[in-house]
């Protein structure tokens, strides 16, 4: 029963690691995406100078 209750454990940890991983991946890759400006209407950085 006790390494049942262990093994239990451990998966569930392993699976919060690994669902905490994946969305801090998901929001680096959100990031780094280039936004689309709300002046232009073009995709670029986040402070481009407007001409």
């Amino acid at each position: 029963m006790t390494a049942i209750l262990g093994l239990l454990i451990f998966a569930v940890g392993t699976g919060i690691v690994l669902v905490a991983v994946a969305v801090g991946e998901i929001r680096w890759e959100t990031r780094s995406q280039l936004t689309r400006c709300t002046t232009c209407g073009e995709r670029h950085h986040r402070h481009a100078a407007h001409r």
